[in-house]
């Protein structure tokens, strides 16, 4: 039984990340995530707990995304440091606050003083603690009381939260190492199938197609368009906190294959592996990424090169599953291996990059060092291409003093 979505007090959750780790272990879970909205703040202290209790973990993050309904993306596997990350959390705290200010705002010109019922210890104010305020106000019956009647779309005092587009939250998900999940998609009042489109193209990973609150038939449609996109199926509660028990941790799980084979590939992917006698050990690496994967960041990173690099090529940036087959090229020189501008074929001149060897060399890196290492070899190899338009460069190797600076430079 495992869980990939779940919140803790370092968003709108009410355990600490300790406590979520504690329950994981008592459920027997045989993977675990943290999916705070907006923030990996809590990652650090849940992985150590996780570590201390041997439960398999994986950092995650869940993004709101601008979409005409309410869209969430969940992001496993997150590089908590990536420095896409920490802009969103920056950017994403402000804009909360924003929020919050206007809702409190729009109550006290209303005559009500939420802010003397709120927790100014709590690290992250959300609306349902302005909504649980409102109750102590007996403004409304319940917390969800308070948002029907009060705080949702349409209601008295109702503020939109500014979020970033679907692009840019898919942006920091893949830049960071992760993979983009899409959220409880049956709360979505939308054309489902245009979405997911949409979202593949874009990177989407996998559908949490097994939620807390999906009915059999609703699972089935989102499990069907996992396969109809090649995507993989997941399964999360969103829990919150026992105040939420139709929502309790692993409620969403089945025993079903596919979410066997999810369980199975993100183990593999993230480096947690069975030790026996004693159960799971986690045993953190970096992950690696996949050769589509490596695609669409090689394709991303020449759609914001100048076009002028380009000129003359056919096909921009080839990506090879296999090493270089040229003999000159050794696993000692990274540059040398990973990447080559290639001329004098009949489809036109084109740059490729070589998966198999790249990955043998930086599958330790992860996030916007992994980006920027492809980025380095892509304008490394245009460099090539810009000198043989001049007439100023005629080799198809480095000559081997280029070769020792560069092993140099980044030993």
């Amino acid at each position: 039984m495992y869980d990939l979505h779940t919140h803790s007090d370092f968003s709108d959750g009410v355990l600490p990340p300790e406590k979520l780790i504690e329950e994981a272990k008592a459920k027997g879970f045989t993977l675990f995530a943290l999916t705070d909205h907006d923030t990996v703040g809590g990652i650090v202290r849940a992985a150590e707990a996780a570590a201390r209790l041997r439960v398999p973990f994986i950092p995650g993050i869940e993004i709101s995304a601008e979409y005409p309904c309410e869209l969430h993306i969940l992001g496993l596997g997150v590089d908590i440091a990536s420095p896409s990350i920490k802009r969103l959390e920056k950017i994403q705290e402000k804009h909360r606050f924003d929020r919050n200010e206007r809702v409190l705002k729009l109550l006290a010109d209303a005559g009500i003083d939420a802010q003397k019922h709120l927790d100014k210890e709590r690290r992250f104010l959300t609306k349902a603690d302005i909504a649980s305020a409102m109750v102590s106000e007996r403004l409304a019956d319940s917390v969800n009381d308070a948002f029907a009647r009060w705080l949702r779309k349409g209601r008295p005092f109702y503020v939109p939260m500014l979020h970033p587009s679907m692009e840019d939250v898919m942006d920091v998900i893949v830049s960071a190492g992760g993979l983009p999940v899409l959220a409880h998609p049956m709360k979505m009042d939308c054309d489902h199938r245009a979405l997911v489109k949409e979202l593949k193209e874009l990177g989407l990973w996998g559908i949490e197609a097994y939620y807390s609150s999906a009915s059999s038939e609703e699972t089935g449609y989102f499990k069907s368009l996992a396969e109809e996109f090649s995507l993989r199926v997941t399964c999360g509660s969103d829990f919150h906190g026992p105040h939420r028990p139709e929502a309790a941790l692993g409620c969403a799980w089945e025993d079903a294959p596919e979410l066997n084979e999810t369980e199975t590939l993100l183990k593999k992917r993230y480096g947690i592996c069975p030790a026996a006698p004693t159960g799971w050990l986690f045993a953190p690496r970096r992950a690696q990424h996949t050769e589509s994967e490596f695609q669409l960041i090689a394709d991303r990173i020449v759609s914001d090169l100048p076009e002028e690099l380009f000129k003359g090529l056919n096909g921009g940036i080839a990506i090879a599953s296999r090493a270089k087959l040229h003999r000159e090229s050794v696993p000692a020189h990274p540059l040398y291996i990973l990447g080559e501008y290639s001329h004098g074929y009949a489809t036109g001149a084109f740059v490729t990059l070589y998966y198999g060897s790249f990955m043998a060399v930086h599958d330790r890196k992860q996030g916007q060092a992994f980006i920027d290492e492809v980025r380095k070899v892509i304008l490394h190899e245009l460099r090539h291409h810009l000198e043989i338009r001049a007439g100023e460069h005629d080799l198809e190797h480095e000559d081997d003093a280029v070769i020792a600076a560069y092993v140099e430079e980044n030993e």
